[in-house]
């Protein structure tokens, strides 16, 4: 377990993981209407886990909550601004940004209490 442990220091302590989460979010979000699934009425949900993991992968890189809020709230925009811009047959949906924000704001406690309760018990370090 211990060695669990490590590795997993060592994974969240580089950001490369938040960059790919960023890019998958982007990837996904620029497919078009008709590839996505029918929305089965957890799509707010999705949006809300999905930036609630961005916000905790970027808080464990850059433990800097404002920032890490701030740029999530700002890229969940911008990505809604995105689908409409795009040919894609998507829409900007304001709810969906919402969903978004509330993910990366709900997040960054979570993300703290796991890095304190599982990283940093009995170390003197402040970040993974």
């Amino acid at each position: 377990m211990t060695l669990i442990i490590k590795n997993l220091k060592n994974t969240f302590s580089k950001p490369h993981l938040a960059i790919v989460w960023t890019l998958v979010i982007l990837g996904l979000c620029s497919l078009p209407s008709k590839q996505m699934p029918k929305d089965l009425g957890w799509d707010k949900l999705h949006h809300f886990g999905s930036f609630g993991i961005l916000g905790a992968l970027w808080y464990w890189a850059k433990p800097q909550p404002i920032w890490v809020i701030v740029g999530g709230i700002a890229y969940g925009f911008f990505i809604e601004v995105w689908q409409h811009l795009l040919p894609i047959g998507r829409t900007f949906d304001l709810y969906d940004a919402l969903a978004d924000a509330l993910g990366v704001i709900v997040a960054i406690p979570i993300a703290e209490w796991f890095q304190k309760t599982f990283f940093l018990a009995g170390d003197s370090r402040r970040s993974l």
